[in-house]
């Protein structure tokens, strides 16, 4: 309980002098001014009063550091204020809030003198590296976006600035034209969320408007060019391990960056486990080797060096990259004089259906073993597509390994007859 004592204040007796009780003490100078008493001995001097959002209290400052009559003159300009129609209360939290903006627009503008390539810095290093895809983006806004701009103060880089860059990129490649609009627009987003920048230049922007809407690719090879390819990758130019890295990526429907990724302790006998960290869905995924499959990392197995199973053939120690292997089986397409530095054989790999990439290897797989007379069910899980949400997720738990096995070995044996094909040697088809 608070005892209360009215009688106005003596700066001695009533002030310095006043002893703590065992519960706080209230003593009042008049006018609302008042010296509140901690029974820890602590005392402070308020301002009690009546607004138009009720009964409030403000506080004056702690005793000595504000004596009586220190006290009695806030006051007194506080009641001004509260005579002019002003809550001092409100006032505060006013001018309160004025102060944070103050130093929320300075920062904001301290942070805008900062270039794009600085502030993309701090992205990459906090965000973008964490991703899978991160090395690839990282890669391509270093050669397309950060030469243009990356100097310039971030507070300045218009839309127009970004829109430039992209377009360069949309005249030879609209797919990554769009992924790097969306990566760009996720930066600016992080960028805003920190008061880096004020306004998102991206934000009113969407694919249709750089690289366009592209369809959906649904690229199968048929078996004739199945057969085709295993006749001409011998003589591609490719050396045997990367043209083992492209039958794996056929024969299992693996990902080419899931076999760029793998390494020797990932290979147990005929099970190849890839970790859920190389996984897109980030989830484990075990492939049973159909013999064809084994018999493709026997040939990588013979090249071995070190821990990776797809070495790079210019970095000791680091293995083969999804990009370098797509470079290369896009170099063999493009038909025409050679690039510079790069392979002349620049037909090698033309197929009749047109150009082709890993991943259409990986849908072959899929329209193969469908073909063949597997369940769908049963290939989505043996090419580990992410999982249905719902009730499926949660309660169709069955994992079909006995059935992927299946699928794989008879997926190998109808790429083994067309292998034997190619070769001019004719084999019943086990598969069927």
């Amino acid at each position: 309980m608070v005892r209360r004592v009215e009688k106005p204040l003596n700066e001695r007796k009533d002030v310095r002098d006043a002893k703590p009780g065992k519960t706080e003490i209230i003593k009042r100078d008049g006018g609302g001014l008042e010296l509140r008493i901690y029974p820890s001995g602590g005392k402070v001097w308020q301002l009690r009063y009546q607004s138009e959002h009720g009964r409030r209290i403000y506080r004056l400052g702690e005793y000595p550091g504000v004596s009586l009559a220190e006290a009695r003159k806030k006051a007194g300009e506080l009641r001004k204020l509260l005579d002019a129609g002003v809550d001092p209360k409100v006032q505060e939290e006013q001018e309160r809030q004025a102060r944070l903006e103050a130093e929320r627009i300075a920062k904001m503008e301290e942070a805008a003198r900062k270039t794009f390539a600085e502030v993309f810095d701090v992205w990459n290093t906090t965000k973008l590296s964490t991703r899978k895809d991160g090395a690839d983006l990282l890669r391509s806004i270093r050669k397309d976006i950060l030469p243009f701009i990356g100097d310039k103060e971030i507070g300045v880089v218009t839309r127009g600035d970004i829109l430039a860059c992209l377009d360069v990129v949309a005249a030879r490649a609209p797919r990554m034209a769009n992924r790097l609009l969306t990566t760009l627009k996720t930066f600016y987003k992080w960028a805003l969320l920190r008061d880096r920048v004020e306004v998102n230049p991206l934000a009113a922007v969407e694919q249709k408007d750089v690289g366009g809407k592209l369809p959906s690719r649904e690229r199968i090879l048929s078996n004739e060019e199945i057969v085709d390819l295993f006749r001409k990758l011998p003589e591609s130019g490719l050396s045997p391990t990367v043209q083992a890295a492209v039958l794996i990526c056929l024969s299992t429907g693996c990902r080419l960056g899931e076999i760029c990724a793998a390494q020797w302790v990932h290979i147990d006998g005929d099970v190849w486990t890839i970790p859920a960290e190389n996984a897109k869905n980030g989830r484990e995924h075990k492939i049973t080797l159909s013999k064809f499959a084994a018999d493709q990392f026997r040939v990588l197995a013979e090249a071995r060096e070190g821990a990776w199973c797809l070495p790079s053939p210019k970095k000791i120690g680091m293995p083969q990259t999804r990009l370098s292997v797509s470079g290369a089986l896009l170099d063999r397409q493009a038909g025409g004089a050679a690039r510079k530095g790069r392979t002349r054989k620049t037909s090698a790999l033309v197929l009749e259906g047109g150009h082709w990439t890993a991943h259409d290897l990986r849908r072959t797989c899929a329209s193969g073993m469908q073909k063949l007379g597997v369940m769908p069910a049963v290939i989505d899980a043996a090419l580990n597509h992410k999982e249905s949400k719902g009730v499926t997720k949660v309660y169709q738990r069955y994992d079909y390994a006995k059935e992927m096995a299946e699928a794989w070995a008879k997926w190998g044996r109808h790429l083994a007859t067309l292998r034997a094909q190619a070769k001019g040697i004719a084999l019943v088809d086990a598969s069927l």
